[in-house]
């Protein structure tokens, strides 16, 4: 089976970029590949810290042949009267290399094809490879030598091969060769490879594991193996990834920190640990030990110099936190609130001060939206303590630790479980508190309307205050606490403490992040109830009364009379009718129905209950097509058409409580 193997040598790379890196590989070399017809059975990336390629397997030994066929002159003007060709069909035979017997007739025009031998795979990779990769693109890439060649880093080797066999390529004035190289501290030494297998073993012999996953499956093998002694190790699958990217071949390495920084939160201590050092707290019996678990980036610590600088770090940063965190504690949480006065939230937008005002005042309007009244000290407890504990100590050093110190510290202070756990909770995408949900809906509503009033609205991929992500943790929100929260009234009262009025591009906002949230039902029933994203709860429930029914013939047919009674209706501005005018016995039909179903219905919505006002409404269906079968709606006379108007648009805006029925596709 033909395979292609292909790594560049580099200098190393930064952990910021390895995402991309992947991804613009995977993308760029299929896509490539896929243009010049070549197909492969299996596409392998692997990426290390200083070093990266990929693996083709399933190659043909040569791009497929191509036929290229041309169209000519008109036959008439191609040969003259005794049907010898013309110069005009000579012109054209020459400038595409062809003789008269490859000459076609077709629809009255003259045609010629030629067939293009396919080239080696060794030619063609050798052509693409070199603009694929020059191609990639890095946030911060490296300009080199006098400022000719620019890359994410340095390169130092290419190495190219096509079943064993260099394939002669030029990158970045690098010639390839068959030769990689081993771990830059224990065996950076030049060797050759014939293949794939040859590749990856010799390579383990040097110390050097090229692939990702299987460097994270290491580091999981012995952090169990580490386990059997007894201990519990908070495997953050995020920091095992991050140690992954950054070694060749991560060995772990166990040791000490002293005993008096036990005293400290748990929190405090796995965070100093883990975001400072990149290291692990190991638990016993349930309790956080001084021991801890780190890698080096060689197969062993034969000196102990990894352990010894782990340790030395580790402690000292430790002692930091000890300091600020004894500092902090013998004031109370509220007094760093006084602190937030000369902290800048936006620079248009106040301080955190005042921010923290806001977030109060949007409590206060949640809870009366709600009625959580006998919980609302708790709540504007929790606002008003939300942020305090940005300006401690602990917090400025480790800024990992936000809410989470502001906890510790109210629980200490003798404040409410709620309300502490209610300031953790409320930087969360769905609190488990309703403190937290609360004051998060509340702050997160004051940050994106904040910053439609000063113009900092996401555009493409840019949105770098995360106000998509805003709004979509608030409908989380509301969904899970089943809260019947109008987000109009909402958005109305942060607007104007932000004495500003809410702009149609923040209501659309809203509105566009409502359907994409809705994408657990079909995407039709996610945008015919989009227009109830101001009271998100009723159009979620909305959503899933309706993707229970969507497909039933009972429901297939209410799609094709709403539609009628929509269409007709939609430009009509008035619901008001006197069914006294009604003439037409399929008109009385379908009003009484509807004056036996609307009170059913309007009790049904009330009580959040889809399924039933679903339900209900389907009994409308029959009436409704009576009713177009035998009633003019646009007749003549003004007032009997106007009524009818009128009568069908009642009809539509209860079914509109429901969705735009329109917009549901019929099977």
């Amino acid at each position: 089976m033909n395979e292609f193997l292909f790594e560049i040598g580099i200098e190393e790379l930064p952990t910021t970029e390895i995402d991309g890196l992947v991804n613009q590989l995977k993308e760029n070399i299929s896509r490539t590949l896929k243009d010049e017809g070549i197909s492969f059975e299996t596409f392998e990336i692997f990426v290390a810290p200083r070093r990266f390629g990929f693996v083709l397997t399933g190659l043909p030994t040569t791009t497929p042949d191509k036929v290229i066929e041309k169209k000519g002159p008109a036959a008439s003007k191609a040969f003259d009267e005794s049907k010898q060709p013309t110069k005009a069909l000579q012109g054209f035979l020459k400038s595409n290399d062809s003789a008269l017997s490859d000459v076609k007739i077709i629809d009255n025009y003259v045609y010629v094809s030629r067939t293009i031998k396919g080239i080696s795979m060794k030619e063609v990779l050798g052509k693409i490879l070199p603009q694929v990769i020059t191609n990639l693109k890095f946030r911060k890439p490296m300009r080199w030598g006098d400022g000719r060649y620019e890359f994410v880093r340095i390169p130092h080797h290419i190495l190219a091969i096509f079943n064993g066999e260099v394939v002669p390529i030029e990158i970045f004035g690098i010639r390839s060769s068959n030769k990689t190289n081993g771990h830059r501290f224990i065996k950076d030494e030049y060797f050759e490879v014939s293949s794939s297998q040859d590749y990856f073993e010799r390579l383990d012999e040097f110390y050097v594991i090229p692939q990702i996953e299987k460097r994270i499956e290491f580091i999981h093998q012995q952090l169990s193996n580490f386990e059997k002694e007894g201990f519990t190790i908070d495997k953050d699958e995020e920091l095992i990834r991050e140690v992954a990217i950054l070694t060749e071949y991560p060995k772990l390495v166990s040791g000490k920190f002293l005993e008096k920084f036990l005293q400290l939160p748990e929190e405090l201590i796995r965070t100093t640990i883990k975001h400072h050092q990149r290291s692990f707290t190991v638990h016993k019996d349930g309790k956080i030990t001084n021991t801890f678990v780190s890698f080096i980036d060689k197969p062993s610590d034969v000196a102990d110099n990894g352990r010894k600088g782990y340790e030395r770090v580790i402690n000292a940063r430790l002692e930091d936190a000890r300091y600020y965190y004894e500092k902090d504690v013998q004031v109370k949480l509220e007094s760093f609130n006084e602190k937030l006065v000369d902290i800048v939230f936006q620079k248009e937008l106040g301080t955190l001060y005042d921010k923290v005002e806001r977030i109060i005042e949007l409590s206060r309007n949640i809870i009366e939206i709600l009625d959580l009244d006998k919980i609302s000290d708790k709540i504007l407890r929790t606002a008003r303590l939300c942020k305090a504990d940005i300006s401690c100590h602990v917090v400025y050093e480790f800024p990992e630790l936000q809410g989470i110190m502001g906890r510790i510290y109210a629980l200490k202070d003798g404040e409410d479980e709620d309300v502490a756990w209610g300031i953790q909770e409320h930087y969360m995408s769905v609190p488990e508190t309703v403190e937290g949900a609360v004051v998060g809906i509340a702050d997160r509503i004051d940050t994106i309307a904040g910053n439609f009033v000063i113009g900092n609205i996401p555009s493409g991929s840019k949105d770098p205050y995360g106000l998509r992500s805003k709004v979509d943790d608030i409908y989380s929100i509301v969904e899970k606490f089943a809260w019947d929260l109008d987000l109009g009234l909402l958005i109305d009262k942060a607007c104007e403490l932000l004495k500003n009025e809410p702009s149609e591009e923040l209501l659309h906002f809203f509105e566009t992040r409502y359907e994409l949230y809705n994408s657990k039902v079909r995407y039709d029933i996610a945008r015919a109830t989009k227009h109830l994203w101001t009271k998100p709860l009723r159009g979620i429930l909305s959503a899933y009364a309706i993707d229970r029914l969507v497909g039933s013939e009972e429901f297939e047919h209410l799609l094709v009379g709403f539609e009628r009674v929509h269409n007709i209706s939609k430009r009509h501005d008035s619901a008001n009718f006197d069914s006294a005018k009604f003439t037409e016995p399929e008109e009385k039909e379908l009003f009484e129905k509807f004056i036996e179903v609307k009170p059913k219905v309007l009790d049904a919505l009330e009580h959040l209950d889809y399924q039933t006002a679903l339900e209900q409404l389907i009994k409308l269906r029959r009436f409704i097509d009576r009713y177009f079968d035998k009633v003019f709606v646009m007749t003549e006379e003004d007032d009997i058409r106007l009524n009818r108007l009128g009568f069908l648009k009642s009809i539509d805006q209860l079914f509109m409580d429901i969705g735009d029925l329109t917009q549901i596709e019929r099977i």
